[in-house]
């Protein structure tokens, strides 16, 4: 199992190097759960049944003077955790040496995507000023993985989170695989017209914003997009994850399995989808 979408943001050990991290971490980030060690991330796996997470940072130093962990830190973790984790990049989307940074994180640090968010970094996705990022992301061979929809982060706006501001990057670059993170909540229709239309456009399933996991995951899984769907047209395009440590990773692998999909959906959502989409292994249409 492989939960694409976490956030390394709560891990004692990397705090107590980084002593601005947990002030970053509540008033960047808006997270205000106490630190914990790295072994209760690794348990919170354990315990879910996830094999390998995803750690997301945001560079965020135009728009917020700061990083949600850099991508040195990401790397170090990746090194701690012995194979547990997958560490993508992130880049300021405002700064001219951005392609050159993401290549430097992926060749020097040997990170597997990009991480972007729209919301709390201030930029369209669809601002040709950024099309030199996809560009470069395109050129290594690593997937990007971009907020879409509603965020948590004090000051993000909702606009720049569209899922249909992707289209133009999804058509000027082809061989990106692109994830829209949180399904694109509240625009999950949109996130499901991209991925009809467009195959290299994934979304996850880490879209929580009231009420219980359970609750959620089946109104949005069910209700505004039917299961059928999941197990048919979008069976190769959707993929776990988590938003850990906003909430637990047990819960949403326990909503998902909730949702009645069959065993060879599940599979494909739990493990297929994202080894595809991180290029591990392809995944026949």
């Amino acid at each position: 199992m492989i939960d694409v979408h976490t956030h390394p943001v709560l891990v004692e050990e990397t705090m107590k190097k980084d002593k601005q991290m947990l002030k970053v971490t509540k008033e960047v980030f808006g997270l205000h759960n106490r630190p914990q060690p790295l072994e209760t991330f690794l348990l919170q796996m354990d315990v879910a049944g996830v094999d390998k997470s995803v750690l997301l940072p945001i560079d965020c130093t135009t728009s917020r003077g700061s990083r949600i962990y850099s991508n040195q830190q990401i790397a170090e973790l990746v090194d701690r955790a012995k194979g547990r984790f997958i560490g993508f990049a992130s880049v300021d989307p405002h700064s001219k040496t951005a392609p050159d940074d993401l290549e430097k994180a992926v060749k020097d640090l040997g990170l597997k995507g990009l991480k972007l968010a729209p919301g709390i970094q201030e930029f369209r996705p669809d601002d040709e000023k950024v099309f030199p990022i996809y560009r470069k992301a395109s050129e290594l061979g690593i997937s990007l993985l971009i907020h879409g929809g509603l965020s948590w982060e004090p000051g993000s706006k909702l606009d720049p989170c569209r899922p249909l501001l992707l289209e133009n990057v999804a058509v000027k670059f082809p061989k990106l695989k692109i994830c829209i993170g949180h399904f694109g909540w509240p625009w999950v229709m949109d996130t499901v017209a991209l991925m009809f239309k467009y195959p290299t456009i994934h979304a996850d399933m880490s879209c929580l914003y009231a009420d219980t996991p359970m609750e959620f995951i089946h109104h949005t899984f069910s209700s505004q997009v039917p299961t059928t769907w999941i197990e048919r047209s979008l069976r190769n395009q959707v993929m776990f994850g988590s938003n850990y440590p906003r909430i637990e990773t047990v819960k949403m692998v326990e909503a998902v399995r909730a949702l009645g999909l069959t065993e060879g959906a599940l599979e494909r959502i739990f493990q297929k989808n994202a080894e595809s989409y991180l290029g591990i292994r392809e995944v026949a249409r």
